[in-house]
């Protein structure tokens, strides 16, 4: 209970007793001096205490990098008149955030998508890796937010290394408040330090996490960089005297920079450019996408990642998107142009949003602009989206199905008694899926294929039923990763040798992600039943309930559906049980 308690209390904050210099001045110290403090011992004890690392490599890979990071923010504020603003507020929250980060790891069955015994094996280090993050995460800001003033009189910048002199601390006036994020590499190697670095670096994709992280790309940081975030604003809540109960409450990043962010992923790496059937063109003027498709692949990278206040009716989000000014609107003032696109001897007739080029890409990334020509037709159409011919799109994608409707109720979950600090974490593999995807790891899916009028449609001309072709989107999920299994906040559970599949979220996610429309799951699931794959439970109903139970020991319940491995899964595949979930009914029925 220490751990929990800790960050409950008041403490001596600065620790300037002893480390304080000439009045007005203050002087540096080794970093062992620093975090000598009663609060800084504890919160290191509970650092230490989330870890399972013997003590050498403790010392080696954890404990020293925090003296380091100690030794560069000395008694430096980590705001002018926010959070952490007094001396030593930077190194208090440095702190904090690990503390708060290492909880968070430990909802997670990390690496992502990976076997019990890789999990088991690498798991340690993917906990230093979010120490490493958490310390790192705005460590910048001591270097582009603040003149360090020597009372020599020259300034130092901690790119030189440690403050050789006692020191004044101004802040500095007109700062870019974001710079910081794009400069915390600077001071990577000086904390991590090269034993560090290389262990790291010997699980690339965890490199990158971590780089990513530090250095604001968190559209690519995966599960490192939510962590990280929550993290971050617990120490910022505790800071300010609110409850971390509360976090999750408060506004995150503006829906405004995650459509940037979507638009930039889908143009980037979702869609053909240019050519013929492409879904954009770039022109001297601006940036074309076809309507509806690339915007319901914008929606569906936003849906994939949890993200929230995402408009389900595409013309509301086509309003969302020219309210902030990402798209141009066309003479009519509406969202939506309906131009002739020819390139030789080809030449079609489409509805485009219109994007300024520098949303997407920097000066020299630019493309070649389009060797074709561009028109926009007069009588432009309304921001709705048009049905008209669009090229076709290359995907292994499964139709989807067609419009359902009907509602039922969420499955039962027992509520957690949580203290301040619990409050601050994901739930354990009980949280709706929902809430953020990216968080998982989970790589973020193309939208469901179009027909030619632009329309998504069942396959094979409406005879699959929307359940068949539900059961085709999910195996094609399982099969490529898109949807992800035996992890918290997954839809599917290896248990008992079977697989889980957890109702009704995972229908609702198919129908967001096919039609934007997440009403429209009951049919799907009734579809669904009436193909007899699922195992009864013991009293002859269709649903099963689990119980889930984690690290911390909190438990919740989950209601699904059971079904056998191979009738979601390649034949042969070997999948382990989820450790965490146990069936509370029984043994289903054959």
């Amino acid at each position: 209970m220490l751990i929990l308690k800790l960050l409950r209390g008041r403490r001596n904050t600065t620790g300037t007793d002893s480390v304080q210099g000439d009045v007005g001045w203050e002087s540096p110290h080794t970093g062992a001096q620093l975090l000598a403090t009663p609060y800084r011992q504890q919160l290191l004890r509970a650092i230490q205490e989330s870890t399972s690392l013997t003590a050498p490599v403790f010392e080696a890979y954890v404990k020293e990098p925090l003296q380091r990071y100690a030794e560069r923010v000395q008694l430096l504020p980590a705001s002018e008149s926010h959070h952490h603003s007094y001396p030593g507020g930077m190194l208090d929250h440095g702190l904090e955030t690990c503390v708060f980060g290492l909880r968070l790891r430990r909802q997670h069955l990390l690496p992502p998508k990976e076997s019990p015994e890789r999990q088991s094996s690498t798991g340690e280090l993917w906990s230093v890796a979010v120490i490493y993050a958490c310390l790192l995460h705005d460590i910048a800001k001591v270097i582009v937010d603040v003149d360090i003033r020597l009372k020599s009189g020259r300034s130092w910048c901690l790119w030189e290394g440690i403050i050789p002199d006692q020191y004044r601390v101004r802040y500095i006036k007109g700062r870019d408040y974001f710079l910081h994020a794009a400069a915390n590499p600077l001071l990577c190697k000086e904390v991590i330090g090269n034993a560090g670095l290389e262990w790291l670096r010997s699980q690339p994709e965890l490199f990158g996490l971590v780089m990513y992280a530090i250095s604001g790309h968190s559209e690519r940081s995966g599960v490192i960089g939510e962590i990280v975030s929550q993290a971050d604003r617990a120490s910022v809540a505790k800071s300010l005297g609110g409850k971390v109960s509360n976090i999750e409450k408060a506004p995150k990043d503006s829906l405004q920079s995650k459509l940037k962010g979507a638009i930039r992923h889908v143009v980037k790496e979702k869609i053909r450019l240019n050519e013929k059937g492409a879904q954009g063109f770039v022109t001297s003027e601006a940036l074309w996408l076809v309507t509806p498709l690339v915007p319901r692949e914008i929606k569906s990278y936003l849906l994939s990642h949890g993200i929230e206040g995402v408009p389900s009716n595409e013309s509301r989000l086509y309003d969302e998107m020219q309210s902030h000014g990402l798209i141009m609107e066309n003479p009519e003032g509406r969202s939506v142009w309906k131009c002739r696109v020819e390139m030789g001897e080809w030449q079609t007739d489409l509805s485009m949003l219109k994007v300024h080029k520098s949303l997407v890409w920097d000066g020299d990334e630019e493309p070649e602009i389009f060797s074709g020509n561009v028109e926009a037709i007069e009588g432009c159409e309304s921001g709705r989206a048009n049905r008209q011919e669009l090229p076709e799109p290359e995907s292994d994608e499964v139709p989807a199905p067609a419009e359902t409707t009907g509602e039922m109720a969420d499955s039962n979950r027992t509520e957690y008694t949580r203290d301040d600090l619990e409050a601050s974490i994901l739930d354990i593999a009980t949280g709706g899926a929902e809430k953020t995807a990216a968080s998982l790891g989970i790589e973020p899916g193309k939208g469901p294929a179009e027909s030619d009028e632009g329309v998504a449609h069942p396959a094979s001309s409406g005879q699959a039923s929307p359940g068949e072709d539900f059961l085709a989107w999910l195996r094609g999920g399982l099969k490529t990763h898109k949807i992800l299994m035996n992890d918290s906040k997954a839809l599917v559970h290896a248990v008992d040798g079977k697989l889980f599949i957890v109702s009704p979220r995972v229908f609702k996610r198919y129908c967001q992600e096919v039609s934007g429309e997440e009403n429209e799951w009951k049919a799907v699931q009734d579809s669904f039943q009436k193909l007899k794959l699922h195992k009864k439970n013991k009293d002859g109903g269709s649903f099963h309930k689990v119980k889930v139970v984690g690290p911390n020991k909190k438990s919740s319940t989950l209601s699904g559906y059971l079904v056998g491995k191979d009738d979601l899964m390649e034949e042969g595949k070997e999948v382990f049980d989820n450790p965490f979930i146990n069936l509370i009914d029984g043994k289903p029925e054959e």
